[in-house]
């Protein structure tokens, strides 16, 4: 510690590093899996379907959150001075992508539930005639 502020050592900078690196590579296959799905959902659309492009969307933010949180976590390892602030820093930008993910997986569990009660629904209507 030095006039206030804190410095990794060697190895917890390499386990930064090595984390940084493998949410990089992570995030180039989240983009281009969102770049095809876009491309697949737009073709999609002419068909009548939206549901791949919403997908490919939804993949191209989070391969570029996760890239924003891998620049971050990169930064603790590049500079001196300001480890913590940018290790706040790239906190909340992991933060921002599992909050992402979070409500994305809450919306999917209301559809889900909606869509088993109106296939009960459906399935009971249907036995009933």
């Amino acid at each position: 510690m030095d006039n206030g502020t804190y410095e990794f050592n060697e190895s917890q900078n390499q386990l930064i590093l090595d984390l940084s690196k493998k949410m990089m590579f992570v995030s180039y296959f989240l983009i281009a899996s969102g770049v095809l799905g876009a491309i697949t959902g737009l073709i999609m659309v002419l068909k009548g379907g939206f549901g791949g492009l919403v997908q490919g969307v939804i993949l191209l933010i989070t391969g570029i959150w996760t890239i924003n949180a891998a620049k971050a976590f990169q930064l603790i390892v590049d500079t001196q001075g300001n480890d913590i602030e940018n290790l706040m820093g790239a906190l909340g930008q992991l933060r921002k992508l599992y909050t992402l993910q979070y409500w994305l997986f809450l919306i999917a569990v209301i559809f889900m539930a909606i869509g088993l009660i109106a296939a009960i629904i459906l399935g009971i209507a249907a036995g009933g005639s």
